[in-house]
């Protein structure tokens, strides 16, 4: 079979290509030969007849495509050569080529989507574990006050003890502290000295 001329019309989406394709179809006399979704959301499509046929059904295809979402590129080819009667009818091939690619790369996706689910529900474990380690904490305020924090007792006498202590143990001891002055988000952006300030008035204690 012979062709007077191919139209080619690449879309980004399905649904683009097949309004495109009703409008080429319904623009002139040509013949749909082939609608090929490609991969990464682009779809072209094959329309043959007349090499003025063929320009009047791309450009309407195209207009109609570029109302509702995006074309990439369109071509008319008069004339084409025989090569491409095969290329082109061999199709069949290359199309199941594609949806076996396609239906590989999306058990791909869902593989990954599922590791991607086992690491956030890690983290989500994690989180909540150092939350209830931060809510364990008992604070018992005797003559020396004495927090326990992963049943660890740490005697607090002086604000010495807490300026040995790293800003984020301070951090994590105040956010344990019930009735702390400071609010969370306070806590997370207030430095060493403001944390032991706040530690100290909360026990009730005089600064050294």
């Amino acid at each position: 079979m012979s062709y007077n001329a191919l139209g080619l019309l690449e879309t980004y989406g399905y649904i683009p290509a097949i309004v495109a394709v009703d409008a080429a179809l319904k623009a002139a006399n040509v013949t749909l030969k082939d609608l090929q979704c490609i991969g990464g959301g682009l779809v072209t499509m094959m329309v043959e007849g007349d090499v003025a046929a063929v320009q009047a059904s791309i450009e309407a295809g195209s207009a109609a495509a570029q109302a509702i979402g995006h074309v990439i590129s369109q071509h008319v080819i008069p004339r084409p050569i025989n090569q491409l009667k095969s290329l082109i009818e061999g199709g069949g091939n290359t199309n199941q080529q594609i949806e076996e690619s396609n239906s590989s790369k999306l058990v791909e996706a869902a593989n990954k989507a599922e590791e991607v689910e086992e690491v956030e529900e890690v983290q989500k474990n994690q989180e909540e574990q150092e939350i209830e380690e931060i809510e364990e904490l008992v604070v018992s305020k005797t003559k020396d006050s004495v927090i326990y924090h992963n049943e660890k007792g740490m005697k607090i006498t002086s604000k010495k003890d807490l300026n040995r202590m790293k800003v984020v143990d301070l951090r994590k001891m105040a956010r344990g502290l019930k009735g702390f002055s400071m609010e969370a988000k306070k806590i997370k952006f207030a430095n060493k000295s403001e944390l032991v300030q706040a530690i100290l008035n909360y026990l009730k204690m005089e600064v050294e």
